[in-house]
C-alpha cells in the first residue's frame, strides 16, 4: 500500500515525485531502467528555455515561464552545474525576417525577456556568425541533466519516496477508491494506491491501454522524433547559444554546449518507427549545409558524432504544435489518475513547474 504511484522515472516523473513527497504523500516511482533519467531526460540538449515559441494560451507557455524561474532557483540551491548563456535566435537570409518578427511578437505577448540585438554586440562574442538580423533572450541556459536527476532523487528519499529501479509497469485497475497495479522485477507483485500517474513518455501508448476503463480515445498516438546531435572538437568562437529560425518540428539545428564549454550541433529531426538511439554517421553532410549556413568557417574535419535522442510527440509530422497534454478526471473520467501526454521540449524547464501543476490537480 502507497498514496501514490508515478510512473516513470524521467525529470518528469521525478520532479511530480518531489513534489508530492515534499507534501506528505508516500510515494513511488516505477522506473523500468537500470538508472532514473536515463532516456529522453538525458538525451537532448540540456537547455533552459525561455518560453517565446508557444502561443500565450498553451500550457507550454505558462509552464516553461514558471518552470524557467524554479529550475534556476531550484540549480542554485542544490548547486547543480548550470549556465545561463543568453540565446541568440537568428536568421540567416532575408526571407526569415517575418518570421524573426513573429517570434519577437510572440515572446513579448507571453511576457518572456526578449529583445532586437545590436548585430555588432552579437559578433563581439560570437565571432563568424553570418546571419540579417538578431533577437537576444537573456534567460535561456544549460543544465547538467544528470545532476539535476540526482538532486531529485535525492528529494524524494529525502522526503521517505522511493524510486523503484528495473521495475516494470504492466497493468493497474481500478477497484472502489483503490488502484491495484501489477510490477515486474524478476517476478510480478502488485501495489496499491489511492492516486496514480502516468508520465511514462515513450511508452505512453502501452501503458494506457493496460490501465483498465482508460478510454481508448483519449490516447493521442506517440510521435517518435529522432534527433542526432554533433560534437566539436576545438576551441568554440561562439559565447552564446545561437538558434537559427525554427522549423515545423523542431528548434532548427543550434549551437549548444556542454557545462565544459565544449560546443555541440542539433538536434535534426526525423520521425521512426521504432525506438532506436543507433547514430547515422551519414547526416553530417546534411549538418554541415545547415550550420554553413550561419557559420561559413566550420571545419567539417572537427564535426564527429555525438549521441541520439528520441522525443515523444503527439503531433502529427503534418500537423502544427500541439500543446502538453495533461489529463484528469475531467478529461478521462478516472478519479485520482493524471495522464501526461506528449511532455517534449521544453519538458526538461517546465519539469518543476509540472511538478506543481501535478500536485494542485490532485
Amino acid at each position: 500500500m502507497t498514496d501514490v504511484i508515478v510512473i516513470g522515472g524521467g525529470v518528469i516523473g521525478l520532479s511530480i515525485a518531489r513534489e508530492l513527497s515534499k507534501s506528505g504523500m508516500e510515494t513511488i516511482v516505477l522506473e523500468k531502467n537500470e538508472r532514473a533519467g536515463d532516456v529522453t531526460s538525458s538525451r537532448n540538449s540540456g537547455v533552459i528555455h525561455a518560453g517565446i515559441y508557444y502561443p500565450k494560451n498553451f500550457l507550454k507557455t505558462k509552464l516553461c515561464v514558471e518552470g524557467n524561474k524554479l529550475i534556476y532557483e531550484y540549480a542554485k540551491e542544490k548547486k547543480i552545474n548550470h549556465k545561463k548563456y543568453g540565446k541568440f535566435i537568428i536568421a540567416t537570409n532575408k526571407s526569415e525576417l517575418s518570421h524573426l518578427d513573429k517570434i519577437l511578437t510572440q515572446g513579448l505577448e507571453n511576457n518572456v525577456e526578449i529583445n532586437r540585438a545590436d548585430n555588432e554586440e552579437v559578433l563581439e562574442n560570437n565571432p563568424g556568425l553570418k546571419f540579417h538580423e538578431a533577437l537576444y533572450s537573456p534567460n535561456s541556459g544549460v543544465i547538467d541533466v544528470p545532476e539535476y536527476v540526482t538532486a531529485l532523487e535525492g528529494d524524494i528519499q529525502h522526503f521517505g519516496g522511493l524510486i523503484s529501479l528495473r521495475t516494470s509497469f504492466l497493468r493497474a485497475k481500478k477497484k472502489e477508491k483503490k488502484f491495484t497495479v501489477s510490477c515486474s522485477t524478476e517476478g510480478e507483485f502488485l501495489i496499491e494506491s489511492e492516486f496514480l500517474i502516468n508520465c511514462s513518455g515513450l511508452s505512453n501508448e502501452k501503458t494506457l491501454k493496460n490501465i483498465e476503463n482508460f478510454p481508448k480515445n483519449k490516447i493521442y498516438r506517440n510521435y517518435f522524433a529522432k534527433g542526432h546531435y554533433f560534437k566539436y572538437s576545438g576551441k568554440s568562437p561562439f559565447s552564446n547559444l545561437i538558434y537559427p529560425v525554427s522549423g515545423q518540428h523542431s528548434l532548427g539545428i543550434h549551437i549548444g554546449f556542454d557545462l565544459a564549454g565544449g560546443m555541440r550541433f542539433g538536434p535534426d529531426v526525423e520521425f521512426v518507427d521504432k525506438i532506436d538511439y543507433g547514430f547515422n554517421e551519414n547526416l553530417k553532410d546534411k549538418f554541415i549545409s545547415s550550420i554553413s549556413n550561419y557559420w561559413p568557417d566550420i571545419d567539417p574535419d572537427k564535426l564527429h558524432p555525438d549521441y541520439a535522442g528520441i522525443r515523444p510527440k503527439i503531433t502529427k509530422p503534418s500537423e502544427s504544435m500541439r500543446d502538453f497534454s495533461i489529463q484528469s478526471r475531467d478529461d478521462h473520467g478516472i478519479e485520482n489518475f493524471i495522464n501526461l501526454q506528449g511532455i517534449e521540449s521544453p519538458g526538461l524547464t517546465s519539469s518543476l513547474a509540472i511538478g506543481k501543476l501535478v500536485k494542485n490537480l490532485l
